[in-house]
């Protein structure tokens, strides 16, 4: 299909200009459908197509602005290809400023088609499920790359997640380690910290590979990363300028915008240069209050301490602090002040040493 010629949900592509319609969503009780905005800004000549969504968690809404701030007249008139908008992913979460759409009660970002946990019961798709299902179709049918724009803890530091990529046959392993690459070059070309996802066995367990880029990078092979922009619930106008700034970059690397790369603005970084894994942690022994002693984008050796631990009264419990085990970059702490043993306190990026391309877990 010649790029001009694209179509997403009612939302139909002109040459030189940025089109609007809807991609329809789920039919809800009370009448009508909870259908998703689609924008769509494209150059007069033919190029690649780059997918950028954002919201698909209700309370972050930091991606919605930089979406509307990257898509101008401008940027249309220097533009070689086209860029497929969606703001949001969630309207009913949005509506009701929720992590979940309110008719589904799953994570909405684990409801892609992939691998699925086997319960050995008969199941339907949820209602989440179902739409996930015709937009990856969509995505299949014109993408050539994909970013969707996420937001972490109150207290957290913008980075780009990136994916191993997983393949099941060795004859597939030479294409996997050449999406890897290019994997590599996308999220460089971004500008912002990037963070491995989860090992293998842990990235299956989350359903990760269910997310939206996960979806995307594993069961249609496209180079996909994921934004976290920060804080949910508000907008940082920080990031936004970033964001703006990392995919105007991206669309460089990709040959759909001309001029040399912007300058990325100061972020938070890891006083490492070595690869960083995604990891939770670290894990309160017993019940109480914390008392951070870090921030987000402060680099922790191994056996510091994060945070102080007592009971309401301001007694120590146990030792009194929590360490972490190994060197850390805190990408960010969880919201509150409270801690329950088997939660953890904060996300951390530590170096990683394992592949970037493995074979899927038996």
């Amino acid at each position: 299909m010649p790029r001009t010629a694209l179509t997403v949900g009612t939302c139909h592509a002109e040459p030189g200009q940025i089109t609007y319609g809807s991609f329809e969503g789920p039919s809800l009780p009370t009448g009508g459908s909870d259908s998703l905005a689609v924008i769509m800004a494209q150059g007069k000549e033919d190029g690649p197509v780059l997918w950028l969504t954002a919201n698909i968690h209700g309370n972050e809404v930091c991606g919605i602005p930089v979406i509307h701030r990257l898509l101008t007249a401008e940027l249309c008139a220097h533009l070689r290809g086209t860029i497929v908008a969606m703001p949001t992913l969630n309207p009913s979460g949005l509506r009701t400023h929720r992590r979940h759409p309110y008719y589904d009660d799953r994570d909405p970002n684990r409801t892609f088609p992939g691998l699925r946990r086997e319960t050995g019961e008969p199941r339907e798709p949820t209602v989440y499920e179902r739409l996930t299902a015709r937009l990856l179709e969509a995505i299949r049918g014109s993408a050539s790359y994909y970013v969707d724009l996420h937001t972490a803890s109150i207290l957290s530091v913008p980075f780009s997640i990136r994916d191993r990529v997983l393949y099941r046959k060795e004859s597939e392993k030479a294409a996997a380690v050449a999406l890897s690459e290019q994997l590599d070059e996308m999220t460089a070309a971004f500008g912002f910290p990037v963070v491995m996802e989860y090992r293998v066995g842990g990235y299956v367990a989350k359903e990760l590979h269910r997310s939206t880029t996960g979806a995307a990078l594993q069961e249609l092979r496209l180079p996909a990363f994921t934004v976290e922009l920060g804080p949910h619930t508000i907008v940082d106008e920080r990031n936004v300028g970033a964001a703006i700034i990392g995919l105007r970059n991206l669309l460089r690397w990709a040959q759909m915008l001309g001029g040399e790369p912007e300058v990325m603005p100061a972020l938070p970084r890891p006083a490492t240069r070595q690869r960083l894994r995604r990891e939770d942690g670290p894990y309160p022994p017993a019940a109480g209050i914390l008392d951070y002693r870090v921030k987000p984008g402060d680099t922790l050796a191994a056996g510091g301490v994060m945070a102080d631990l007592c009971d309401l009264w301001g007694r120590p419990v146990g030792d009194g602090v929590i360490r972490v085990q190994a060197e850390s970059w805190v990408i960010g702490l969880e919201d509150g002040i409270l801690a329950y043993p088997g939660a953890a306190i904060a996300h951390v990026a530590v170096i990683e040493d394992s592949p970037t391309v493995d074979v899927w877990p038996a």
